[in-house]
């Protein structure tokens, strides 16, 4: 996710959610432990998203309201789709995926500090944060208000061609006006650690037994984690899905924060083919839920 959304919309958007979903967003940040061999990976609930069907232009249609209105949504929506960074400890290593928004888009959110001490981690325990991509939602949680490194001894890491993308003084100077604040954050996120920041290329191995997975498109670093040890393993695939009751039925329906639409598809259709072929269980920032990939008529559903 990420820009074209103001604080005043979000807030607006956020009184839309049914009383109880909000009372969830307001609760417990931590979710189900996921074991992948010798890794625990725990998703980290930093809040939920009002997301509203003009979000996802195609789903403002009937066949939208109707996938909206068959999982008991208001058929004009929102739906309340999860932000959230992953855990990763294997031993006494201790990983981040994503850090979620910090105090960047408004109250509702800056939930993953406190998930963290819940699950026994100090922010200076954290020794290496992933993050798929610079977009406000994943990144503003590695700062503070006054724009310090939350993480103050966290080596960041993501794909060269995402930090080139937000540091490029012409990407921002042809950027709607309505971006231009995300790049204020990323630029902060990368100035914040500069000192520890390390930029791969393609599939690099991260960590043993943890591989970056290039999914560009959402942006042009855009990034997945591929988390395997012995036969099993977890992919988590950071934005390729915003909205799972929408967008699984209709892989070819975009967001409106996809930098490159038609690459956007694209990669989501090679994804869930991919996930769908070889059976990996399959995780996202958005998605409320972790499963395998099945092929489902034209498009694809999500098995708990």
């Amino acid at each position: 996710m990420a820009p074209s959304l103001t604080r005043r919309g979000l807030l607006a958007a956020s009184a839309l959610l049914p009383l109880g979903l909000r009372r969830e967003a307001a609760g417990a940040a931590t979710e189900a432990r996921d074991r992948v061999g010798a890794f625990t990976v725990t998703p980290l609930r930093d809040g939920l998203f009002p997301l509203e069907p003009s979000m996802i232009p195609a789903a403002d249609s009937a066949e939208g309201r109707s996938l909206l209105q068959a999982a008991g949504l208001p058929p004009g929506g929102p739906s309340p789709e999860p932000v959230n960074a992953f855990l990763i400890r294997r031993g006494a290593r201790c990983w981040l995926l994503d850090a979620g928004c910090g105090t960047v888009l408004g109250p509702g959110f800056n939930r993953v500090t406190a998930a963290l001490a819940a699950e026994g981690v100090r922010p200076d325990q954290v020794e290496t944060i992933w993050l798929t991509h610079l977009h406000a939602d994943h990144a503003g949680g590695l700062i503070t208000p006054s724009g310090l490194a939350r993480f103050p001894n966290a080596e960041l890491v993501l794909q060269e061609a995402e930090a080139a993308h937000w540091s490029s003084a012409g990407a921002r100077a042809r950027a709607p006006a309505a971006l231009v604040p995300f790049f204020d954050t990323a630029q902060a996120v990368l100035a914040a650690y500069d000192d520890r920041l390390r930029r791969v290329s393609g599939e690099a191995e991260l960590a043993p037994g943890v591989h970056a997975v290039p999914l560009p498109g959402h942006t042009p670093g855009h990034m997945g984690v591929l988390v395997a040890d012995g036969s099993e393993r977890l992919l988590i695939w950071g934005d390729v899905v915003h909205a799972r009751l929408l967008q699984l039925p209709h892989p070819d329906w975009t967001v409106i924060w996809d930098a490159d639409p038609a690459q956007a598809v694209a990669t989501r259709g090679r994804i869930l083919d991919r996930a769908a072929a070889e059976g990996p269980r399959v995780a996202g920032m958005h998605m409320d839920i972790r499963g395998t990939v099945q092929r489902a008529g034209p498009g694809y559903r999500l098995v708990p």
